[in-house]
C-alpha cells in the first residue's frame, strides 16, 4: 500500500470542499421559496348595513365576517347570541365588528319621548300593508283609519250600507315600531306593533275602535294634526256611496190607535200598502205588549219592525188617544154623558 503523502491529503481536502460548494450552489439554484405558516382568520358578527342609534338589533341586522385574530380587541362581541335583542347606543358602521360599547345593556329599553299631556298607545296591525308597506319610520306622522264590515257588525251597526271606512285622526306621531326599531328590516309580514302619540280623548277612541273594526295607517306628509277627532262626513265612506248605490227608502211609519173598553185596552195599527189601508190590530196592555189574537189580516205589534220613527209615532198617538178616550167616556153619576 502506497503511503499517504501531504500533497495527496491536501488534494483530497480541496476536492471535498469543492463538492460541498458545488452542492450548495446547486441547491440554491433549484430550491423553492418556503411559504410562511398560515394564520387562520376568525369569524365574528358584523353589521350588514349601518345601524342607527335606538335600533333594536335583530338577526336580520347581523352577518358574519372574517378578521385577523391579531386585530381582535377585548370588547369585541364574538357571538351574535349576545347581540340580538339589544339596543344600539351609537351608530354602528356596516361590515365592522360590533363592540360592547356600541350597545346598551341587555334588557334596556329607550324611554318613549311623549309630549306633555299626551298618551302613548300601541296597536297591532295585521300586516305591513296596513302601515304603507312598512314605509313609515319613527317620528313621522300618519292618519288613522277604521273600517267596519257590515257582515261582521252587530245588529245595531248593520245600517252601514255595506260597510264603513272613516278617518279617526289626522297627523298623529309614530313613537315606536316593534320595540323602538326604525329599520325597515325589523317589520314582520304578519303582526306589527305601532305606538302612537295621542291625546287622552283619542286614546279612548282608538282603544274601542281596534276592538270593533280594523285599523289602517296612511302616511301624512303635512305633519302634526290638530288633535281633533276626524269623523266628519267628508271623512266617512260607505260601500253604497263608493258603488253609487242609493240608500233604500225608509218604510212609512204605521198609524196606531188605542181603544179602551172598560179596563181593557186594544191597539190597532194601520199601514198603507199601495192605495189600500190594511188593519192590523191586537189586544194591548202597557206592561206586557201585545196579548190575545189579532184576527183577520192583523198581526201582533211585537212582530212589526219597530224602528225609532215607528216608536215615536206610537208614543204620540197613544198619548193623544188616551186623553181623547178618557174625555169621551167620562160619565157622571146620573148616567148622562158629559159634553
Amino acid at each position: 500500500m502506497k503511503s499517504l503523502t501531504p500533497a495527496k491529503l491536501s488534494l483530497i481536502m480541496f476536492l471535498g470542499v469543492g463538492l460541498l460548494v458545488a452542492g450548495y450552489f446547486a441547491k440554491r439554484m433549484f430550491a423553492t421559496a418556503e411559504e410562511p405558516p398560515k394564520v387562520e382568520n376568525r369569524t365574528v358578527p358584523m353589521a350588514l348595513s349601518d345601524i342607527e342609534p335606538g335600533t333594536t338589533i335583530t338577526a336580520a341586522h347581523i352577518g358574519v365576517g372574517y378578521i385577523d385574530p391579531a386585530e381582535i380587541k377585548s370588547d369585541m362581541l364574538l357571538s351574535s347570541r349576545v347581540i340580538i335583542g339589544r339596543v344600539a347606543k351609537e351608530k354602528i358602521s356596516a361590515l365592522k365588528p360590533i363592540r360592547s360599547s356600541n350597545l346598551y345593556s341587555p334588557g334596556y329599553r329607550i324611554p318613549l319621548d311623549v309630549e306633555e299631556g299626551m298618551r302613548a298607545v300601541s296597536i297591532n296591525l295585521d300586516d305591513s300593508a296596513d302601515m304603507v308597506g312598512g314605509h313609515i319610520s319613527i317620528g313621522e306622522y300618519v292618519d288613522v283609519h277604521m273600517t267596519v264590515d257590515a257582515a261582521t257588525a252587530n245588529t245595531n251597526m248593520r245600517a252601514l250600507a255595506g260597510g264603513l271606512t272613516l278617518t279617526l285622526f289626522k297627523g298623529v306621531k309614530v313613537l315606536s315600531i316593534n320595540n323602538n326599531s326604525s329599520d325597515l328590516t325589523s317589520l314582520n309580514r304578519v303582526g306589527n306593533a305601532v305606538t302612537l302619540e295621542l291625546t287622552p280623548a283619542q286614546a279612548n277612541i282608538i282603544i274601542l275602535s281596534k276592538e270593533r273594526g280594523k285599523i289602517t295607517l296612511s302616511y301624512n306628509p303635512e305633519g302634526k294634526g290638530t288633535g281633533v277627532v276626524g269623523v266628519s262626513d267628508e271623512n266617512r265612506a260607505t260601500l253604497h256611496e263608493i258603488l253609487g248605490l242609493k240608500a233604500p227608502e225608509q218604510p212609512t211609519a204605521p198609524f196606531i190607535t188605542e181603544h179602551y173598553n172598560g179596563t181593557g185596552r186594544r191597539a190597532i195599527m194601520f199601514r198603507r200598502v199601495g192605495n189600500r189601508i190594511i188593519r192590523y190590530g191586537a189586544s194591548y196592555n202597557g206592561n206586557n205588549g201585545t196579548n190575545g189574537d189579532s184576527g183577520g189580516n192583523g198581526m201582533n205589534f211585537d212582530d212589526m219592525n219597530q224602528n225609532s220613527s215607528q216608536q215615536n209615532t206610537f208614543n204620540q198617538n197613544r198619548s193623544r188617544g188616551s186623553r181623547q178616550n178618557r174625555q169621551g167616556r167620562r160619565t157622571p153619576r146620573n148616567g148622562q154623558p158629559t159634553a
